[in-house]
């Protein structure tokens, strides 16, 4: 009896995610998008502080700087401000971050040298301190954002009931290996429909930790970042939209990221991932369910995001089921004529869908040749659900700690990203969507159509 619950469970949340990826393929491909304030881009221009946190970022360091210093964006009367923070680096990022402010009058270099907590959102709130203006974008250390991409992020803060925004997220060395190709199809899929599906849709926008803005005075109220969390990103989300503020996501605004090129380093960083995530899910799912400022299917939109990392642990809990039910016990009603048709359903409904998601993408994007990688995309389901298994057992046990971070839980650092960014065939470094194109062949990247369909 139990297996047979088991198994009835497992079925109808595996569907329930199944239809939810459906729907934001279609509401991409055929919907009307909405186009985040784009039409306020470099009309609204309030003061803006940009907090770059670096720990051992020696590789990277000098290129999101200078990227910043040559971001379009009004730099008179202190109406923007780049606040570098090193925290305890043991290589050369402080000096970079010296140099850079020597430089510039606009960049503030900040040094944690005291005794204290350790990690990214303990640094985060540090430079919070030393921010003065109306908005805080954040960028990490290994992102090289679009020339525009601020005077985009900025743009939906005209309106006062928006309290944060997010930006999209573009690997840029993505011929680097067959991780960083898959990651780039992830990221594609994650970004182009699900983030701008769910906006479209006015459902819960999560900002991503980087690539996105805040208005100084909701981080403020809220408390900052939460120094206990591993997806300190996840939960200030959250806290935002129970708070009653809206979020936007601007799928213009692009950022460059260098992505993970071994699976070992994927493991590391969708660990963290996923621990953060389900201590979000412990926190705020009570929360959403009660919450006066979220309509029905924002709540239920909330609820299976805050669960979307227990996926992989389900899928991986079916397989075991399955084997154990094929072996030893199987339930009363899996006779051959059932069995095999709801198995055909369920592979078309559930394991499909996802790749659905990514290949719309990569149709959006203007990117044919992609859609031959998506066989191997089965790698990244199967890595998934063993690592994001581990981790929920993980997760269980650090939510009943609930202490600060004791050190910086980073991926390392290859530079490798810049590499094809300083090899531009025609060397033009301040056009950084022309280089997404020369990389990944697209044929337009930029811009929404504000109707159906693809964008031009």
């Amino acid at each position: 009896m139990l297996i047979e619950i088991a198994f009835i469970t497992l079925f109808l949340a595996m569907t329930t995610y199944a239809i939810r990826h459906y729907k934001f393929t279609w509401n991409r491909l055929y919907g009307k998008q909405r186009r985040a304030y784009q039409e306020l881009a470099g009309h609204y221009l309030p003061s803006v502080s940009i907090i770059v946190p670096m720990h051992n970022e020696e590789k990277v360091a000098p290129h999101i700087l200078q990227r910043l210093v040559e971001m379009d964006y009004p730099k008179e009367n202190g109406r923007y401000e780049v606040i570098a923070l090193d925290d305890r680096s043991e290589d050369r990022t402080g000096e970079i971050i010296d140099e850079f402010a020597s430089r510039y009058p606009f960049i503030k270099a900040v040094h944690r040298v005291e005794n204290g907590g350790r990690g990214k959102p303990e640094a985060m709130n540090v430079a919070l301190k030393f921010a003065h203006n109306d908005i805080i974008i954040t960028f990490d250390a290994d992102y090289l954002p679009s020339r525009d991409c601020v005077k985009r992020l900025v743009a939906p803060f005209y309106d006062p009931e928006v309290g944060a925004v997010m930006g999209r997220v573009v690997p840029a060395n993505s011929p680097d290996s067959l991780t960083t190709r898959l990651l780039d199809l992830e990221r594609a899929a994650g970004y182009q429909v699900d983030q701008q599906a769910r906006y479209n849709l006015d459902l819960i926008i999560l900002y991503g930790g980087t690539v996105g803005g805040f208005r100084r005075d909701v981080l403020k109220r809220l408390g900052g970042w939460d120094e206990t969390k591993l997806a300190e990103d996840t939960d200030l989300s959250f806290r935002v939209f129970l708070a009653g503020w809206k979020v936007v996501y601007v799928n213009a605004a692009e950022a460059y990221e260098e992505a993970v090129p071994t699976w070992e380093q994927r493991s590391k960083q969708l660990r963290r991932w996923a621990i953060g995530h389900i201590q979000c899910l412990f926190d705020h799912l009570i929360p959403v369910i009660k919450s006066p400022f979220l309509t029905f299917w924002q709540k239920v939109d909330g609820i299976l995001l805050l669960g979307v990392f227990l996926i992989p642990f389900l899928m991986f809990s079916g397989w075991i089921l399955g084997l154990i039910s094929y072996l030893f016990m199987p339930p009363k009603w899996s006779n051959f004529f059932i069995a095999i048709p709801a198995t055909i359903t369920y592979i078309n409904l559930g394991n499909f869908a996802m790749l659905n998601q990514v290949a719309a993408s990569t149709y959006i994007d203007g990117r044919k040749r992609a859609i031959w990688l998506l066989p191997s995309m089965l790698l990244l389901v199967i890595h998934s659900a063993w690592v994001c298994t581990l981790a929920f057992f993980e997760a269980i046990l650090l939510h009943r700690r609930q202490k600060k971070l004791k050190k910086w839980y980073k991926t390392s650092r290859a530079g490798s990203g810049f590499y094809y960014y300083n090899n531009l065939k025609n060397n033009d470094k301040n056009n950084v969507n022309n280089w997404y194109k020369t990389q990944h062949n697209g044929n337009g990247l930029r811009y929404l159509n504000g109707g159906k369909g693809r964008r031009s």
